[in-house]
């Protein structure tokens, strides 16, 4: 199967300060890949420069074979790149429902049928489809979250990026969280990057894992594998054993 999105020697600088260097990788369409690395080492610099919030000092990014490294984040968006970034941006004073509905009505070309069953299918796929008459400031934190997460799924994207989704959540609410993320790649078949150091969440995903030091791809394999490995050991977990 081919790349849904290629990174090719990405690079992005702010002044002196180099944050992306050289990062190179591909996601086959259909397929989750979870970003992994310390602090400060260029994990949400990618998504935001992939989604158009910041543009690439070298390097391209591709989708499905076209160039989109230097389209606005409204552009990319209407290829079908759709994002949840850390901080919940919810509608608080609107229902939950509302706020689904919202996002449905972004996309032109959907008759009032059409839209109503988007919204009750993405309610139904995150977990709130009970609580669609709520105020969603009254919601959870970690049900705020998933309302983000509808809020994203609802134009139904070729892509989903997900930057560290799950701050700030209880146990209970992670490993609920890894299930939708799990039912959008499975049953849905739609393409996944993630941003997270959660590792029950990661664990859960049971996703290749892409490590990220100093900017550029480090080790890329399975959950074990990381786990195993020296030098992904010495960069991100701080042990020489």
């Amino acid at each position: 199967m081919s790349d849904l999105v290629t990174v090719e020697n990405l690079h992005k600088s702010f002044g002196g300060l180099q944050v992306l260097r050289g990062m190179s990788f591909g996601v086959p369409e259909g397929e989750m890949r979870v970003l992994l690395g310390p602090n400060g080492c260029g994990k949400s610099t990618f998504l935001k420069t992939m989604i158009g919030l910041h543009r690439p000092s070298a390097g391209e990014i591709r989708l499905a074979g076209e160039r989109i490294d230097g389209l606005h984040p409204h552009e990319i968006a209407r290829l079908g790149v759709s994002t949840k970034l850390q901080v919940p941006s919810v509608f608080r004073e609107l229902s939950v429902y509302q706020n689904i509905r919202i996002a449905v009505q972004r996309e032109t070309g959907r008759d009032a049928r059409s839209r109503n069953m988007v919204i009750d299918e993405t309610l139904d796929m995150i977990g709130l489809l009970t609580q669609a008459g709520n105020r969603a400031g009254n919601l959870s934190h970690g049900h705020q979250q998933w309302l983000e997460i509808g809020m994203a799924i609802a134009s139904q994207p070729r892509i989903l990026l997900l930057d560290e989704p799950t701050a700030g959540m209880t146990p209970e609410e992670t490993q609920q969280t890894a299930q939708i993320v799990l039912r959008l790649n499975r049953q849905k078949g739609m393409t996944v990057i993630i941003v997270e150091h959660d590792m029950a969440f990661v664990s859960a995903l049971d996703a290749p894992i892409l490590v990220l030091n100093q900017g550029s791809i480090f080790f890329e394999g399975t959950l074990r594998q990381v786990r195993t490995h020296q030098g992904v050991k010495e960069i991100y977990f701080g042990s020489r054993a």
